[in-house]
């Protein structure tokens, strides 16, 4: 497996770039191959065939996703395995994604358009599997001793019959910017929004239906039971876990790890990534999770890690010990309810116990149901059965081959905190919850806070909560959008750990319209005439209670006007009346619409007095100096006429 990095070419002919679609909506773990050779599609795969060539192609250089799940289970026979992938793509990537995707159709009918269609994404699902198939993986396996470099490596490959892909929300159902395709050729249900849409979006590769794998590679010699080295190329692999699920085989362990870079001139390296944590499965199969975080800005970069596992028993084997941080005997530890929910994020947990060769904590409970595990991150779970809300466990730790202090265990209450509905106030100031304790504990202090995506609400009191009676909260909606919007917190009490609470009690905001407001000029009018009585200019405040950001219009003389300058909650405009004159009108009142980004409005009805309503004359055009020979503008000219007309018509009409 080559550790080198290849440099590539997107000047590719147009159905190339068709094809190269599917890269973005496959697995990262795409290219150990990263020798020099080009992107081809032979001439007849221009015509009707599929005969395509994605060979050496990065998935990193065409795609940005917010984080991607890589599952790889290697089967019985250690020559073939399904690998199940999932990468998710939030917010400003998406829309990145979706351009991305548009821009590969450059030259095709609905193509690099700014628009992403139904037809595009079908294109990625129909010749996504061949083209994953020319691809390598960026995993390589080698029997003997450890090796870190350039060695005959024995690569895993995709297999076509095997491979699946899938996506969501690539095209948003029923998207408010949705349209039917324009394109020459779409098919007649084809639908297309922009590429802008930032809707979240995730992408999907899996085993396909009725097939056993979609790798396989060189069978090892030995199956696993001599030592063996499994690498991986991580370059560009911006936030990604790898999770690999090794068959049952006896004292299998991992022994060393290691990571390798190409020592760029500018100085930067690999040393920042973090050995991987390791499980052993219920059927006694070992489980290797690597997580990776990669600066993709540092193109000159390039990293590579060595795992190396045995089956040989260690000399001397210590057992674990529990550290400082552990919880006491006699803790309590909150749960979310039924279900799994995490009880402690990775980062805590891990420093309860210590061992050279990695532990895991394994609890026997009191009632059926009950059980404790770890995801992929490394956060402690905890499974809670519907027929049970407390239950008392007796945890120890054990090493990777079974090392274990029966002596020294620890017992621990594990049990729902509480649950809770809520309501949202009329006005949308705040939400209210109810709090029922379920007596885990006699009394907790509990900080509530509303979430909304990334946005918090306003800060809140900690109040306390007792078993004895349920107890209403408010929760402050400051700064939160109207819409939905969860609640989250942390809940503290004495000899228990500190649960962080993240709830959806479908709770929504209402929308509240802007707020408009006129000011008056020094003679108490809502508007101020211009010289020539063509315009008049008007301001005032606006502002949102919802903190949304507000669009203004108005209408005159039945026409429809925007050019509102807003500043903060400040807001004027000038408003020509030409219109009005060229239809002979004299009615200047005007109707002001605020609308925010919910799209609720308000409307203000402004009366606008008549600059000519006391048969004043108009006064003297100053705007032309006489000793300037030059004539006004046309425009200006066609002004002056419909104005000249409006004042005829008043005046016949007066007489």
């Amino acid at each position: 497996m080559s550790m080198t990095r290849r440099s590539l070419s997107l000047q590719i002919a147009s159905l190339t770039l068709t094809v190269l679609m599917v890269l973005v909506t496959t697995s990262p773990l795409m290219t150990s191959n990263l020798d020099e050779q080009s992107l081809v599609l032979p001439a007849e795969g221009r015509q009707d065939t599929l005969d395509v060539d994605c060979s050496g192609y990065s998935f990193e250089d065409l795609f940005e996703y917010d984080f991607a799940l890589f599952e790889l289970d290697i089967l019985d026979d250690w020559a073939t395995g399904d690998m199940f992938a999932n990468a998710w793509v939030n917010g400003s990537n998406s829309a990145i994604v979706r351009d991305n995707l548009d821009g590969l159709f450059e030259g095709l009918p609905g193509g690099d358009n700014d628009w992403i269609s139904t037809d595009e994404r079908d294109a990625v699902r129909s010749i996504g599997p061949k083209c994953i198939a020319d691809m390598e993986t960026r995993l390589g396996m080698r029997e003997g001793i450890p090796h870190s470099g350039s060695v005959d490596w024995n690569d895993f490959e995709f297999v076509e019959s095997g491979i699946a892909l899938d996506e969501v929300n690539l095209v948003p159902d029923g998207h408010p910017d949705s349209r039917t395709c324009t394109n020459f050729g779409a098919e007649q249900s084809c639908k297309e929004v922009p590429t802008s849409t930032t809707d979240d979006m995730e992408i999907s590769l899996f085993v396909k239906d009725g097939e056993e794998n979609n790798v396989r590679w060189d069978q090892l010699p030995n199956s696993g039971s001599s030592n063996f080295t499994l690498a991986m190329n991580i370059t560009n692999m911006s936030d990604a876990a790898l999770v690999v699920t090794f068959p049952v085989l006896q004292g299998l362990r991992m022994y060393d790890f290691r990571v390798t870079d190409n020592s760029p001139e500018s100085g930067l390296n690999c040393d920042y990534i973090n050995q991987p944590s390791f499980m052993y499965l219920p059927d006694g199969s070992l489980q290797v999770t690597q997580l990776v975080n990669f600066d993709r800005t540092q193109w000159s970069l390039e990293c590579a890690m060595f795992m190396d596992f045995t089956t040989q028993v260690p000399e001397t084997n210590d057992v674990p010990i529990w550290t400082s941080t552990a919880p006491a005997n006699g803790t309590r530890i909150a749960t979310g309810g039924t279900g799994t929910t995490i009880f402690t994020p990775a980062e805590i947990g891990n420093a309860w116990a210590s061992d050279d060769d990695g532990w895991s904590l394994d609890c026997v409970f009191d009632e059926e149901g009950w059980s404790v595990s770890t995801n992929v991150l490394g956060d402690f779970l905890v499974a809670q059965p519907s027929s049970s809300t407390m239950s008392e466990a007796t945890c120890t730790i054990v090493d990777p081959l079974g090392a274990t202090d029966e002596n020294d265990s620890r017992t621990w209450t594990f049990g729902t905190l509480f649950t809770a509905t809520g309501t949202v106030d009329d006005d949308g100031e705040n939400a209210r919850l109810t709090v029922t304790s379920s007596g885990l504990v006699s009394e907790f202090i509990f900080t509530p806070r509303a979430m909304q995506d990334e946005r918090m609400g306003g800060a809140n009191d900690a109040v306390t909560i007792s078993s004895s009676a349920p107890s209403t909260v408010a929760v402050s909606l400051t700064n939160i959008r109207p819409g939905s919007f969860s609640i989250s917190g942390i809940a503290e009490a004495t000899n228990m750990i500190d649960f962080a609470v993240d709830m959806d009690l479908n709770l929504a905001k209402p929308n509240s319209p802007p707020v408009i407001s006129v000011a008056v000029n020094f003679n108490g009018e809502n508007a101020t005439w211009d010289d020539n009585q063509q315009k008049f200019a008007m301001y005032g405040l606006v502002n949102d209670p919802d903190l949304e950001a507000v669009s203004m219009s108005l209408t005159i003389c039945g026409a429809v006007y925007q050019g509102f300058v807003i500043d903060n909650i400040n807001w004027n405009v000038e408003v020509s009346t030409a219109i009005c004159m060229a239809n002979g009108l004299t009615d200047y009142d005007v109707v002001i619409t605020a609308t925010d980004d919910s799209g609720a409005s308000t409307q203000v009805t402004v009366g606008i007095q008549d600059p000519l309503s006391n048969d004043m004359p108009l006064p003297d055009n100053t705007a032309a100096d006489e000793s300037d020979s030059s004539l006004p503008f046309p425009s200006f000219m066609a002004t002056l006429a419909m104005l000249g007309a409006a004042l005829i018509l008043r005046r016949k009409s007066e007489e």
